[in-house]
């Protein structure tokens, strides 16, 4: 049996490099020999990631790991045939037999980072050393294997309290204390939980009833064992939208030294032990993966790196066109940060249209659908979109599923595309859109692309042939207004763009990537990513 592991961090968003590393998950996982794990230090629950993907993840195992350390990761990766990160702005070593790096851009790592960020990072030194320390001496991070259900996993390593999502599942090599608490922030006056232990010689249920505030801690043996949590669940009110269960801690040491160790590690952020110093962590992979040219570029100028080009897999045959209406699509996850999709920027451009054109544009709406995270950034940018979108026919989706999402592309007639609007593609190329796949998926619905001439894009549009590029908005509005004025052949470009998108598949995909990974698990010893 090849084992294969896919990391990806943030599988939860369901984004454009989630659709990636789950469509590679997919595939793989359905050869003969080969056992597929997707792998995860953020909480993701696998059935709704396969509803709004809309794909088949039923041979694919889930895998929650803590992100301890850069040397905590030798723990993960080590147990792989093939281990593929193809998590976005990564510097995690890998020690699989093979590994490969899926790059979606090579980003800068502290492409975010303020003066308080760099100030912080000149104690990553005694960080590192202080989280060394612990692994030497808390055997719980080589005991305790997180299977599913805990939003914040390494919390639940250090003997802190993570929220379940009313489901969790743990594997105990070691003793397993663990404690259960509904907190006094719960609206529950009394939250039902019931604990399932499974041994080797048998299973035993312990169901439990815990008032607010109020915690148990239960001695559940030695494993090998597995325990499953089980609770009511609720949502907090205000920003958090999270459906949480009660929350699960561990009691792993009683050493008041050790548990000190513990404590003041919780409170160090991640970036610290997770910012790389240098580029020498590409080092342990045998090869790279671009998911486009724009991408492979950069790659090679800022890296010094080679890399092999796959474009991203697209359902190009689950999307078809329907009757379309006066609607204008935008595809992409609400997020503020350095590429964002700039909904806010077509919100306006679209209130411009429909001020200054009101007789052309009557009847059309703006359709913005995509991702969006509990994250109070991410919530305050959609805050944000909804006040500039009050009194004009905007639709604002976030998390839909994924047939609302074909429904739109069917009936949608026209595709709009703006991040890195304003942005300089010198100066700052991760900002752009590194490929598209939303940009796909509308031309193989009939839509008619109107899109940024930047980035990835510029791969998958040919100017009026099948698609129209901009460079400002206010090319964008005048796209729009011939079209809408019909001045443009708009079903010749929808057919070319169907017949183009056919170009990204995912049984091109399927193909390429079967033959990447048959190459390096033959001959992985043999590949040689050093710099150019």
């Amino acid at each position: 049996m090849v084992r294969i592991g896919i990391y990806d961090r943030y599988l939860s968003t369901a984004g454009g490099g989630e659709r990636y590393s789950c469509k590679a998950a997919e595939i793989l996982s359905r050869q003969q020999g080969y056992q597929v794990d997707l792998l995860t230090d953020l909480h993701a629950d696998l059935n709704q990631l396969s509803g709004r993907l809309g794909l088949d993840l039923s041979q694919v195992r889930l895998k929650h790991f803590a992100f301890i350390s850069p040397h905590y990761a030798q723990n993960i990766t080590s147990d792989y045939d093939l281990f593929i990160n193809a998590t976005y702005l990564s510097s995690l070593p890998a020690y699989g037999a093979v590994n490969l790096y899926l790059c979606y851009f090579p980003t800068p790592f502290d492409v975010d980072f303020g003066w308080l960020h760099r100030f912080l990072l000149l104690f990553r030194g005694p960080a590192l050393a202080l989280f060394h320390l612990a692994e030497k001496w808390c055997p719980s991070f080589r005991q305790i294997e997180i299977l599913s259900g805990l939003y914040e996993p390494q919390r639940f390593l250090l003997g802190r309290g993570s929220w379940t999502s009313g489901q969790a599942s743990l594997k105990f090599s070691g003793p397993a204390v663990v404690g259960l608490k509904n907190p006094s922030s719960s609206p529950l006056d009394q939250l039902a939980a019931e604990i399932k232990v499974i041994a080797e010689n048998g299973m035993q249920t312990i169901p439990l009833a815990l008032e607010r505030g109020q915690a148990r801690i239960l001695d559940l043996g030695r494993g090998p064992l597995q325990v499953e949590i089980k609770s009511d669940t609720f949502s907090l009110p205000g920003k958090d939208t999270r459906e949480l269960g009660a929350v699960a801690y561990q009691l792993g040491t009683k050493n008041p030294l050790k548990k000190f160790l513990l404590k003041i590690i919780g409170y160090i952020p991640q970036f610290i032990v997770s910012y790389p110093r240098n580029l020498d962590f590409l080092d342990t992979y045998q090869g790279i993966i671009s998911i486009s040219r724009y991408s492979q570029k950069w790659i090679e100028q800022w890296w010094k790196r080679r890399s092999e080009l796959l474009f991203p897999p697209v359902e190009v045959e689950q999307f078809k066109p329907g009757k379309k209406q006066k609607a204008i699509l935008s595809v992409g996850r609400f997020f503020p940060e350095h590429h964002n999709k700039k909904q806010l920027e077509m919100v306006e451009t679209f209130k411009q249209l429909c001020d200054q054109h009101s007789l052309e544009m009557e009847g059309y709406q703006l359709y913005l659908a995509g991702g969006l995270s509990p994250k109070k950034e991410h919530q305050d940018y959609m805050r944000a979109i909804e006040a500039s979108a009050k009194g004009y026919p905007v639709h604002i989706l976030p998390n839909i599923g994924y047939d609302q999402l074909r429904q739109l592309f069917a009936q949608s007639t026209f595709f709009w595309h703006a991040a890195g609007m304003g942005e300089d593609e010198a100066r700052h190329p991760e900002k752009f859109e590194h490929f598209g796949i939303t940009t796909v998926e509308a031309m193989a619905a009939g839509c008619v692309p109107i899109v940024i001439n930047k980035g990835g894009q510029r791969e998958i549009i040919r100017d009026k042939i099948d698609g129209y590029l901009f460079d400002s908005l206010d090319q964008l509005k005048q796209i729009t207004l011939d079209a809408v004025q019909g001045r443009l052949d708009l079903k010749l470009v929808a057919d070319r763009a169907r017949e183009r998108a056919q170009m990204f598949s995912s049984q091109n995909f399927s193909q390429k990537l079967l033959k990447i990974v048959q190459d390096y698990l033959r001959h992985g010893s043999e590949h040689n990513n050093r710099k150019l």
